[in-house]
């Protein structure tokens, strides 16, 4: 009977396993978590287009068109005959923008003014109504919109990891004119 072995695994073998399970668990739930990272890029290029086609549109249509920036989105509005000012219909490229989880716009400056939730930054037929400027973060990275009374928008990588913003293929000045 001494060398009769009995059925089962040991202890050892059972913590091996469950050490094994976990470190596989770990890596899944890491591999598997939204990339914040290529959000901010994406909705950074996003906005910088809109703000430009803003333009653009104000340009080609004569009538002024606002941006009014907020924690989680964005919303461009166009004035009524009354002069209110309203959202875009949600068929719009203007429709009101909704940032993805664990994106933020925040630091939106008019001229070197901070521009608060809610309040409006004015693009005229003849060019922005100043200086805007804006940062949007999310992941490690943080990227920076700079645009000047011509309308040109300068998209600026930054944040904590300062390769994560746009790649050296990339163009880093979005112009739409």
């Amino acid at each position: 009977m001494r060398g009769a072995r009995r059925a089962g695994f040991t202890l050892i073998e059972i913590l091996v396993v469950m050490c094994i399970i976990g470190v596989l668990s770990v890596w899944l739930v890491l591999a598997a978590a939204p990339d914040r990272t290529a959000d901010t890029k994406t909705e950074a290029r996003r906005l910088a287009t809109l703000l430009e086609l803003a333009l653009s549109e104000a340009r080609a249509t004569g009538r002024r068109i606002a941006w009014s920036p907020a924690p989680d989105g964005y919303a461009f509005l166009r004035p009524t005959e009354e002069g209110e000012w309203r959202e875009f219909p949600a068929d719009s490229p203007f429709r009101h923008r909704t940032l993805p989880e664990g994106v933020s716009l925040a630091d939106v400056q008019l001229d070197a003014q901070p521009v608060r939730s809610g309040e409006r930054i004015v693009i005229a037929p003849y060019g922005l109504s100043g200086a805007i400027r804006a940062t949007l973060a999310g992941g490690s990275t943080s990227i920076t919109l700079r645009g000047g009374a011509l309308g040109r928008i300068t998209l600026e990588p930054g944040g904590a990891s300062q390769g994560s913003g746009l790649t050296h293929d990339e163009s880093p000045r979005i112009h739409a004119g």
